[in-house]
């Protein structure tokens, strides 16, 4: 049996790991004998027509937020060219997106959320010979059409105590070229009540569930063999209120640093909530992890207005946001932020609010984008409401994954449009910028030197937001807007070139 695994990349030409077809790799692998598996992945080995065997029995396709044009070049193919096979969608474009891929694409298989059983069990009922709609009907986590209809058959979290370690087929590519290796530390978010988070629909419930400890020591020993230094978690909730479990593995790795088992200098990054570190264990846990290696937290701070919070169901404030702040710094553990400016329902006083905070907690210098709009993503209890108040005004961009909005404040219309221009012009290479300081690195010095580099950039970001915000309510004319972002786009070019120039240097 013949199986494609296709990931298509990314539109932002970060070089991620293709975690998702590992993973489903390592499962299958071990599930089904006798089975051949080939991997291509879009940003190391670009689609090319004739490098494509055409004697494959299922194609899966994990495509991401952008990828649509690459996705459907390869639809198209595969079902021209490839007889008697199965093609299976995972991903966020089919999890979220799967009714629009389904209406255009009838032989299509979407799987929604986590596909690992899913796609065992897709490859035994066609290796067995039994495929039939009864049987896809009895496999979870998918959609299909059948009959001019859409099937959507129950959802099923994984058991993770049962699932198989990814086969990590390109995790040499990663490390050579300074990519970023990802590793899972559990699934899901044991808050889940965030109004604008996606999360719950991944997954098909609210819940946090936790890879057994052995499980990720093991992997950590094999990333530290092929020379991974700064493994990525990917977990949304890491850890999901159980801060004896976080500071147990914590502990393990120190251990197995001290006996060489793990580099020594490996460093992790992962997410936390506001209440982790404002809880007694849980900030014992953190300073444990430090201990450990832990280099970096994201937390979701999302916004500095108490009313903004509440609308986007934050169970804080800005005062606890300022304290989580402060006490990291002070732990010396570099901070990623989650920070949502711009949303549909604030009026001009909260946006004013919102941006004098940025710039007292000292946001606007920070590595992290901090200028942010909302995204009404499907199936989100924040995209419900937009549509109950008539706040949605087109169909879903099943590339990038959200609805477009009108605003309720056409002042803060206006000033999000005007600076959402103005952040486009060099945005990919920020973002490259961006993606280097994030993974495997040449030094934690250098790591530090791209991330001050960066909080140079977002400080020049946000001197425009405030000259547009002067536009807006007839301080400076447009001619001075215009002026100025001329300026300012001539000193981010420069300091994007001076990190290039020192890259060739080096």
């Amino acid at each position: 049996m013949n199986i494609l695994l296709y990931d298509v990349g990314s539109n932002r030409k970060e070089l991620n790991e293709p975690y998702g077809i590992e993973s489903i790799a390592g499962n299958v692998k071990q599930e089904i004998k006798d089975i051949n598996i080939d991997f291509r992945w879009e940003l190391i080995e670009p689609f090319d027509m004739h490098n494509i065997r055409n004697d494959y029995d299922i194609i899966g396709i994990s495509a991401k937020l952008g990828t649509l044009d690459v996705l459907e070049q390869l639809l198209s193919f595969f079902s021209a060219e490839i007889k008697s096979h199965r093609l299976i969608v995972g991903g966020p474009l089919s999890t979220f997106g799967y009714r629009e891929l389904l209406e255009k694409y009838d032989d299509l298989i979407c799987v929604r959320g986590e596909g690992e059983s899913s796609f065992v069990e897709i490859c035994k009922a066609y290796k067995s010979g039994t495929w039939n709609t009864e049987i896809i009907n009895k496999i979870p986590n998918i959609a299909f059409k059948h009959q001019k209809e859409i099937i959507e058959t129950p959802r099923k979290t994984e058991d993770l105590s049962k699932i198989n370690p990814p086969f990590r087929h390109y995790l040499n590519d990663i490390v050579k070229y300074k990519g970023i290796v990802r590793i899972e530390n559990s699934r899901g978010c044991s808050w889940s009540m965030c109004d604008f988070c996606s999360v719950s629909e991944h997954y098909g419930i609210k819940c946090w569930r936790p890879f057994p400890i052995s499980f990720i020591i093991q992997q950590m020993k094999e990333l530290s063999e092929k020379g991974c230094l700064s493994p990525y978690f990917t977990d949304e909730d890491f850890f999901g209120g159980d801060y004896a479990r976080a500071t147990s593995l914590a502990q393990a790795i120190i251990d197995e640093k001290s006996k060489g088992n793990i580099h020594s200098a490996m460093n992790f990054f992962f997410s936390v909530r506001i209440n982790d570190v404002l809880d007694k264990e849980g900030f014992e846990s953190i300073k444990v992890w430090k201990k450990a290696g832990l280099r970096e937290l994201f937390v979701g701070l999302e916004s500095g207005v108490q009313k903004q919070l509440k609308r986007y169901g934050k169970p804080a404030t800005p005062n606890r946001n300022a304290k989580v702040i402060q006490l990291l710094k002070d732990l010396n553990i570099q901070l990623d932020i989650g920070y949502i400016l711009f949303d549909p329902e604030m009026d001009f006083e909260e946006l004013v609010e919102n941006i004098q905070y940025i710039k007292q907690e000292k946001l606007s210098h920070h590595d992290s984008r901090s200028l942010k709009k909302i995204r009404a993503q499907p199936f989100t209890k924040t995209t419900t409401r937009y549509f109950e108040k008539g706040l949605i005004v087109g169909d879903l961009n099943l590339n990038l994954l959200f609805y477009p909005l009108s605003y309720n404040d056409k002042k803060v219309f206006q000033i999000m449009n005007l600076f959402d221009e103005w952040e486009s012009k060099l945005s990919d290479k920020v973002y490259l910028l961006q993606s280097e300081s994030r993974g495997e690195i040449e030094s934690e010095d250098y790591r530090i030197y791209l991330k001050e580099e960066l909080s140079n950039i977002r400080e020049l970001d946000y001197e425009v937001l405030l000259r547009i915000l002067d536009y807006e309510i007839g301080k400076v004319d447009f001619s001075n807007l215009i002026q100025f972002e001329e300026e300012i786009i001539n000193r981010k070019n420069k300091l994007l070139e001076n990190i290039k120039t020192r890259n060739n240097r080096a």
